[in-house]
């Protein structure tokens, strides 16, 4: 209940700051603030008294992603052995429905270790599994499970809803086995301009700043996992979410440029904003 209703808030909040971004576009000179819509979302349930007791006293925190846009974030605190999965599910669900308003699009699906990266993979593939039916439900059967070194496809997203499970050091930029997710792929299609384009490569930078790129005699984006994430912009479902607190952890997984960010802990910790 007090998901929906933050979802509702929140995509009100959002229609109407996303026109005042269009307003303050079409005419610089006017300085109009562009309010953050995360944080208004999260006064109004406050003062609706829809937040729950041990949150209404903390103040807001905000999150942003890699090009500094405001990240709605929102944790649920289970107990180990509570349904996790399931409920991150049917919060996807909605996210995707009521806040998002689309049946297709990118859930990139966070653990932090292989036990649990094998079993919610095995789960999320089987289409008799519970997990899985409740995805086809909200998908209307359009689902694909992914690994990251799957190929992928703009054209599969736009048809699908593409779940990718990626394990926490996988997205750590730190990590030398992993640092293949910002390196060029021949199977990453349909998110970058072609090679030789460089009005069209800086229009893709200016438009998503934190894009790596190679800086010969123009800046060229790179074909690779981590600059479609950036692109795509997508759910992010954060399994045992306590373990992303540190200040590399929460870059990186802000980096990707996330629209939506959901935890699951049974021991939630306050982080505090960065920058």
């Amino acid at each position: 209940t007090t998901i929906d209703a933050y979802l509702d808030i929140l995509k009100v909040k959002k229609a109407r700051a996303d026109k005042i971004a269009a307003l303050s576009a079409q005419d610089p000179d006017l300085d109009i603030p562009v309010p953050d819509f995360t944080r208004e979302a999260w006064e109004e349930m406050k003062a609706d008294g829809k937040l729950p007791a041990s949150r209404a006293a903390i103040p807001f925190s905000p999150r942003q992603d890699g090009c500094d846009r405001p990240v709605p974030n929102a944790v649920l605190k289970v107990p180990t052995g509570g349904g996790k999965t399931w409920l991150a599910i049917s919060a996807v669900s909605r996210i995707m429905g009521r806040y998002l308003g689309r049946n297709t699009g990118f859930v990139l699906w966070i653990v932090p270790n292989e036990a649990i990266y094998t079993q919610t993979l095995k789960h999320l593939k089987d289409r008799q599994h519970p997990y899985r039916q409740a995805l086809d439900h909200a998908a209307a059967g359009r689902v694909r499970i992914m690994e990251k070194t799957d190929r992928l496809d703009a054209r599969d997203i736009e048809t699908n809803l593409c779940v990718m499970i990626l394990m926490l050091q996988s997205s750590n930029r730190e990590d030398k086995n992993t640092l293949k997710m910002f390196q060029d792929r021949g199977d990453v299609h349909g998110f970058f301009p072609p090679e030789g384009e460089q009005q069209a490569h800086k229009e893709a930078l200016d438009q998503t700043p934190n894009l790596t790129y190679y800086d010969f005699m123009y800046p060229m984006v790179k074909d690779s996992l981590g600059n479609a994430l950036r692109i795509i912009r997508p759910v992010v479902v954060m399994d045992e979410g306590h373990r992303a607190v540190s200040d590399l952890a929460f870059s990186t997984l802000y980096g990707f440029n996330p629209c939506f960010v959901l935890e699951l802990t049974a021991t939630p910790q306050d982080v505090q904003p960065r920058g």
